[in-house]
């Protein structure tokens, strides 16, 4: 079994080498049904590969640094205080507030917050749900594996050791946000982590979720992580993925949402920081009346760059998905946003829009963008369509005959562009929040237009 691990040494890049190696160490302690787990995800990378430029999903990003770098796991957790992440705690002195920690992919128990939750509910570690919940994980984890496209979320499948699991039973609610941070801190040698987000929404549940990942320092690092959502009939969640990773940290992440009749998940992607980062969206919608929406913000300066990959897949009759992406690019940032929506024969009755747009604040700035239909169906409702461009000069001179000086009204400008997106967030704690990144991320909003906002 442990030899089925290593393939010649001769055909590994460094970054190979290492996770081969963990994943050696990883499985004498897995039970068995994990193993498997492990060993068929492993398969399934090896029948892949690392990706290339020569194919179209990989063609602009560049993954050779990432992959000529030997990367270790943490070896152990660092101090960090909750005076540390408090700017980032969403639900400052809450009694019913539930916040969980993982610092270098360890759950934190002294930095988490939970409050009592009623039987059935669980929110907490993945590893120890490993002990608590076995059943549940062996019913859910990465139910498509053997047809998993991306050899990253396979590689993560194969490798992680923990993250967050929230399960709502039938009818069950959870009136607070939950909230899920990821720290990376400061090491004396490039670190990489697998973190698993399981989220199991039985029927006519409902719950809020906030996942996001801060990056402390400037040393390099790579997450690779995986959300899988699980709804259930009329089930119903909302969940706010942010990636404020530091500057030299890699971020490839892959979210995976199935959805049963008249169910809906709204999932919003933000990204405010990192080097190079990869999202990955597949929704696959089973059930008649269940509706996806995709909502996505990039603020990005420096060289940081965010690369979008979406497919929502409408395989019954009467189904809605809404994808709303902007990006917001300075310096010599990039951004691709690239979207499929696919349409099943006898899907009949399908809603779909897809719509991407940009606003470039530098002439080095760059955006590919591809919002793409594959329909199979005759009567449907399906529309596509992407912009770039800057801001507008009529406007700006709109704003400068009110008396606003000319930075003032970029600021502006660039804060309501960003704005459209945050407001189709429904929970006001993470609405705030990401008013306030926001504001810090763009260059040219200075403290005058914080004190316009009230901000």
């Amino acid at each position: 079994m442990i030899a089925a691990v290593q393939p010649p040494q001769a055909t590994q890049t460094p970054y190979e080498q290492t996770f081969r190696k963990r994943l050696q160490a990883l499985l004498p302690d897995s039970p068995d049904w994990l193993q498997d787990l492990r060993l068929r995800a492993l398969s399934r990378f090896d029948a892949l590969g690392f990706p290339t430029r020569r194919l179209e999903a990989w063609k602009y990003i560049n993954i050779r640094p990432l992959l000529s770098q030997s990367f270790h796991p943490h070896a152990d957790v660092a101090t960090v205080s909750l005076d540390d992440l408090r700017p980032h705690c969403l639900s400052h002195g809450e009694e019913d507030a539930i916040r969980l920690v993982f610092v270098n992919g360890r759950y934190s128990g002294s930095l988490s917050s939970q409050s009592d939750l009623a039987d059935g509910l669980v929110v907490g570690s993945l590893k120890t749900a490993f002990e608590t919940h076995p059943d549940l994980l062996q019913e859910h984890l990465s139910p498509e594996l053997a047809q998993e496209p991306d050899a990253f979320a396979a590689l993560n499948t194969a490798l992680f050791e923990d993250g967050a699991f929230v399960y709502l039973p039938d009818q069950a609610e959870i009136k607070s946000l939950v909230q899920i941070l990821f720290v990376t801190t400061p090491n004396s040698e490039p670190r990489a982590a697998s973190l698993r987000n399981l989220f199991v929404i039985g029927s006519q549940a409902k719950v809020t979720c906030a996942v996001e990942y801060l990056g402390l320092g400037d040393a390099p690092y790579f997450n690779n992580s995986v959300q899988e959502f699980v709804m259930a009939e009329g089930a119903q969640a909302e969940c706010t993925v942010i990636f404020n990773e530091s500057a030299q940290g890699w971020h490839l992440s892959a979210a995976r949402g199935t959805l049963q009749a008249g169910s809906r998940l709204n999932l919003n992607t933000v990204t405010l920081g990192g080097r190079t980062a990869r999202h990955t969206i597949s929704g696959l919608l089973k059930g008649e009346h269940a509706e996806l929406n995709l909502n996505g913000l990039d603020v990005l300066c420096d060289q940081t760059e965010m690369y979008h990959h979406t497919v929502t897949e409408h395989w019954v009759p009467d189904c809605v998905s809404n994808q709303y992406y902007k990006g917001i690019l300075d310096d010599e940032s990039k951004s691709e946003f690239n979207g499929m929506v696919f349409v099943a024969e006898g899907a009949n009755g399908t809603d779909s829009r897809q719509l991407n747009k940009n606003l470039l604040l530098s002439e080095n700035a760059r955006v590919w963008t591809r919002p793409q239909l594959q329909i199979n169906a005759d009567d449907v409702k399906c529309a596509h369509g992407a912009t770039v461009g800057q801001l507008e000069k009529e406007q700006l001179f709109y704003l400068a005959s009110r008396g606003l000086d000319r930075e003032l009204a970029q600021g502006l400008l660039t804060y309501g562009f960003a704005e459209e997106i945050i407001q189709r967030i429904a929970s006001p704690q993470v609405r705030r929040y990401l008013d306030a990144q926001v504001l810090n991320n763009l260059h040219r909003t200075d403290a005058a237009v914080k004190r316009q906002l009230g901000v």
